[in-house]
């Protein structure tokens, strides 16, 4: 019996373009010391970069042929948001002009330590969760490294601190894909276990206000998505009941400017007729004649 194929976008499998994006974003550091606003910074892509793993993991994405069964089933309808969600992430990387002038980074030199760039005067609460993280990091890279990738410092909290909501707006469509699929418990365990092996109160103390402000942005976020919304929302038909020989229109007569319409619980009988939606003049005139 043959084996089943892997998971793929277009041209590139799922599970290399994910691998790519979780190698990225490894590739971020604070270089010298600039106080706790960059501290904080850093700790909130540390927790993107863990949410974007387990995310991974919940749906097995790197095992190709044996991804989450789930995923598998749905791939067909999910596969588009995927495959935009993890080209964002990589194509914010791959655009280096604008990872100095939009995003406030600066490459290092390749021969960088990569263990002793955050020394120095840094606080014991982010010396603790990088010491955690950067173990896990150093794990990955022994089995990874697909390619050779600049390396990036902080250079202005300010544009990095825009690159984060971005990359929080692109990890969060991920993660609410693990919530259709009924996949999220699993997601936000693995997640808990790995925020659990950091112990020191200073930081966790450090990491909880780094999720407080993850969230504020997705909460914007979602804010703006509704403004979007309901730029074009109509009207709102709830429980219409529509018997008899009635004809009704829920909807605008010539009108085809693609208004969304709610409609919840309509119930049409006996030789009644409905339509739902906008119609054109022309044929209004038909269906009320």
């Amino acid at each position: 019996m043959a084996e089943a194929a892997g998971l793929d976008l277009g041209a590139v499998s799922l599970a290399g373009l994910f691998t790519i994006c979780v190698e990225y974003l490894d590739y971020i550091d604070i270089a010298q010391n600039h106080g706790r606003d960059f501290e904080l910074s850093m700790t909130k892509l540390i927790l993107l970069k863990a949410k974007l793993n387990t995310w991974g993991r919940s749906l097995q994405v790197t095992n190709e042929g044996q991804e989450n069964t789930v995923l598998r089933d749905h791939w067909k309808e999910e596969q588009e948001n995927v495959g935009r969600c993890l080209v964002g992430i990589k194509t914010i990387f791959e655009e280096a002009d604008k990872m100095e002038s939009r995003y406030g980074l600066r490459p290092l030199p390749a021969d960088a330590d990569i263990i002793s760039l955050s020394q120095g005067q840094a606080s014991n609460a982010f010396v603790q969760i990088e010491t955690v993280f950067r173990s896990k990091l150093l794990r990955r890279q022994e089995k990874l490294s697909i390619l050779q990738k600049t390396r990036w410092a902080i250079r202005d909290k300010k544009r990095f601190d825009a690159m984060i909501a971005e990359l929080a707006f692109l990890i969060n469509g991920l993660v609410d894909l693990c919530e259709r699929l009924q996949a999220l418990e699993l997601q936000q365990k693995l997640l808990r276990v790995e925020i659990q092996a950091i112990t020191d109160a200073d930081s966790i103390r450090l990491m909880e206000q780094a999720s407080d402000q993850l969230q504020a942005i997705a909460r914007s976020r979602t804010i703006e998505r509704r403004s979007e919304s309901t730029d074009n929302l109509g009207h709102t038909y709830i429980e219409t009941i529509i018997k008899d020989r009635a004809r009704v229109l829920n909807g605008n007569i010539g009108d085809q400017s693609g208004d969304d319409h709610m409609y919840r619980g309509t119930q049409v009988s006996d030789d009644a007729y409905a339509i739902q939606g906008n119609i054109s003049n022309e044929a209004a005139l038909k269906f009320f004649k």
